[in-house]
């Protein structure tokens, strides 16, 4: 039997190879010498795509300490990056206590710079007195932490990541919309055409959710408390209906909001017989998976598939046990290469402004300067074979 390390390599191989634009991004840096002799916190999934990301930083003379999520890591590309001389804090079996662990481990290393997905590192960082000199934030959900629980509390630049039009549209409309229905469609084996699929949140992620449901056939429902994204949806084609009457009928259940609890388990509860709940936010706590558990507890009946038989004698099906499904779920591999191109081209550019001139940025959370996002979105049409204006 192949080794998962081997399947590793050669996943790692075809993804460089599919990544021109970071590709050339890491080269140019790399010559610069831009990360030479910096150490970088690094909390991001690590599978094939970012470890390209993390070869061209260790190439380019940085320490990078590294991380990835609960349940999304593979430990292939974990080891192949550990020989490459990432220090790689995930082990097979790591649970919450191990994640507190490594953050905490990552926060004392004094990282010169910082590459998020959640904040939490950040968070970290300021806990043990220990700044960086910026960071860059990938997540929704960490913008949002960013935002509301550590407002006031950064006194260094973090790019939000998330807040480029690029991410948007390329990562998260098509790179996540893509991937979520193709995960959640693969691991299950069913059609999804004439299903009705509530997606709540209609940001880029849900708008790409959406859309890409609706190409294999689905009934789309959106449910999303912003009017004028609601407006939105509706204009899309796209039903916007109240939270309570969308999971009455739902067949399958798709979360992307960046918020904790969004599907409570009053409104699991509410679902018909048969109903299957998926999540595509970073965060595995946009289902109330804890208490659905309590409540219901889950039996595994296909790979990342549970059953959960509720009280009142319907049953509920979760995919990966809430985890972000494009990843988490059985053979997810995440969003396409080519997105995943774009997206981390973002990150090291990124890195590698606050490197050189972080004292041009202003404390806080904010954009990816435009400078870099014209960069890269003429470097990805080029790629595409695409003449820009």
């Amino acid at each position: 039997m192949v080794s998962e390390r081997v399947v590793a390599e050669g996943r790692i191989a075809w993804a460089r190879r599919r990544m021109p634009v970071l590709g050339a991004a890491l080269a140019e840096l790399g010559q610069r010498r831009v990360f030479d002799g910096l150490t970088i916190g690094f909390r991001l999934h690590l599978e094939p795509k970012t470890a390209v990301l993390v070869e061209g930083l260790l190439a380019g003379g940085a320490r990078v300490v590294a991380m990835g999520n609960e349940g999304t890591t593979q430990f292939g590309t974990a080891e192949a990056l550990a020989d490459r001389g990432c220090e790689v804090l995930d082990r097979p079996g790591d649970g919450r206590s191990a994640v507190r662990a490594h953050l905490s481990e990552i926060a004392a290393a004094g990282p010169d710079l910082v590459l998020d997905n959640g904040a939490e590192l950040i968070e970290a960082c300021i806990r043990a007195g220990q700044p960086p000199k910026g960071a860059t934030e990938e997540t929704t959900s960490g913008a949002f932490r960013l935002r509301e629980a550590l407002t006031g509390a950064v006194g260094f630049p973090v790019i939000v990541i998330n807040d480029s039009p690029l991410k948007a549209i390329v990562e998260n409309k098509h790179g996540v919309g893509e991937s979520v229905v193709d995960a959640i469609v693969r691991a299950t084996n069913m059609s999804l055409h004439k299903k009705r699929v509530v997606v709540f949140g209609y940001g880029w992620c849900g708008r790409g959710i959406a859309l890409y449901a609706r190409h294999r056939g689905a009934d789309v429902v959106t449910v999303e408390p912003d009017p004028v994204k609601a407006l939105e949806a509706a204009m899309d084609g796209f039903d916007a209906a109240a939270l309570d009457r969308a999971v009455r009928t739902a067949d399958v259940v798709i979360t992307a909001t960046g918020r904790e609890r969004v599907v409570g388990y009053e409104l699991i509860e509410a679902m018909p017989d048969g109903a299957l709940l998926a999540n595509a936010g970073h965060t595995d706590a946009e289902i109330d998976v804890l208490r659905l558990e309590l409540e219901a507890p889950g039996e595994l009946v296909a790979p990342s598939l549970h059953a959960h038989e509720l009280p009142g004698g319907r049953t509920v099906f979760l995919l990966a046990k809430g985890r972000i499904v494009n990843l988490a779920a059985a053979g997810g591999t995440g969003n396409p290469i080519e997105a995943m191109d774009l997206g981390l081209t973002l990150q090291a550019r990124s890195l590698a402004a606050l490197a050189t001139s972080g004292g041009d940025f202003r404390p806080g959370p904010q954009p990816v300067p435009r400078l870099i996002n014209d960069r890269t979105a003429i470097a990805m049409l080029e790629s595409m074979g695409q003449a820009p204006a």
